[in-house]
Parts: structure tokens; sequence; C-alpha cells
């Protein structure tokens, strides 16, 4: 997995973190998928913005958007697409 930051402001969030996650929060954008990867986040993150996960086999890209406070995903869970197979 590739994960990249897209910084949207350097200046600090500007609301209160969710209480409801004082230690971050596990996210699944899977949509019950069979095979799945989990990838880790730098936890908090670096500030506001964007984090831009792709898989390195598959493809799939998914974007999660993050704050660099207490209720910032911690990890994501990412369906594994199928690979076409090979003409041949």
């Amino acid at each position: 997995m590739n994960t990249t930051w897209a910084w949207r402001s350097r200046e600090p969030a500007k609301n209160p973190p969710d209480p409801n996650y004082p230690y971050g929060i596990a996210l699944d954008v899977s949509l019950g998928a069979a095979a799945v990867c989990d990838v880790v986040l730098d936890y908090p993150a670096p500030g506001v913005g964007t984090w831009i996960i792709t898989c390195e086999v598959c493809g799939y890209t998914a974007a999660v958007t993050a704050a660099g406070r207490a209720d910032d995903p911690t990890k994501v869970r990412l369906p594994c697409k199928p690979r076409e197979p090979a003409d041949g």
C-alpha cells in the first residue's frame, strides 16, 4: 500500500475532536468485501488534510480526511479488487 498525505491547511483544526473517539477511529470502507487489506496510518495526522491510499497490487484508491486531532483515523480497511486475467 502507498499512503500519501495531501495538506489542506497548516492551520490547526477549528472544531474540537469527537469525544467518542479519544484514541482515533478505525475506518472500514470495504463494503463487506471477502478480501480486504488494512492500512495503518500515522496518528495523529500531521494536520488538516487527506490521506490518499493506493493499493500497488490492484490499484484501488481511497481518500480519507483527517485533522491532526485525537479522533483522526488510525487505520483503514480497503476492499481488494480482483485482478483481471491477462490475455493470452
